[in-house]
């Protein structure tokens, strides 16, 4: 399965369209600007039920831990169903490396930030030790709104690569209040460390595509 995800709206308030490889409708995400908080909401096209992800340091209700307060929660109708947060892994001394940690239900999915210079920037997305999607960003970016194009080995994986992204895209690339008429950007990322640049599998998008 190959979704293409576009922010379309930047600055204060914010919205992403998604879409399918025919260019059909897929899902619609919305940020209205809040203070102090941050809340997505995702509507699929083959779903009545709207899904939200959050993101407020300061409700301890869901835990009080550093971790659960820095986590994004994801709810479908309303109930807790995930958390995604920002990770570092120690590989030695002195050495180590960051990660995205998605627990949803009762299942754990790690994203992976592999950065090829020009060559691409890849989010690898794993269910424990199986790559389950590679996410290409698109390295130019026009006018703060960034652009993805994900490659999924099975659409029963969907949901949870686009809620990957939007909390990546919030993350690492929001550029919250930044707006501009005419801005061109590229940015690339160089990834040096073996154990990330092992997450990354060039034959598996070539493998979707084929699917």
């Amino acid at each position: 399965m190959i979704l293409n995800i576009t922010q379309t709206k930047t600055n204060f308030d914010m919205e992403w369209e998604i879409s399918n490889i025919a260019g059909d409708n897929y899902a619609i995400a919305k940020a209205p600007f809040e203070r102090g908080s941050f809340s997505v909401s995702i509507q699929y096209a083959n779903d009545d039920r709207v899904n939200t992800m959050t993101f407020n340091p300061a409700d301890t209700r869901w835990g009080s831990s550093l971790t659960d307060r820095m986590s994004f929660k994801l709810f479908e109708s309303e109930q807790l169903v995930g958390k995604l947060v920002g990770k570092t892994k120690k590989v030695g001394f002195l050495k180590s490396y960051p990660y995205y940690e998605f627990s949803y239900k009762d299942r754990l999915f790690y994203g992976y930030e592999v950065g090829l210079g020009k060559n691409g920037l890849f989010l690898c997305i794993y269910e424990n030790e199986s790559l389950i999607a590679i996410v290409d960003k698109k390295l130019r970016v026009i006018n703060y709104k960034d652009a993805y194009t994900a490659y999924i080995d099975d659409e029963k994986y969907a949901n949870v690569v686009v809620a990957f992204i939007l909390y990546y895209d919030t993350a690492t690339y929001g550029d919250l209040m930044d707006i501009s008429l005419i801005s061109i950007k590229e940015k690339y990322v160089n990834t040096v460390q073996k154990e990330l640049l092992g997450k990354y599998d060039p034959m598996f998008i070539e493998k979707i595509k084929q699917k």
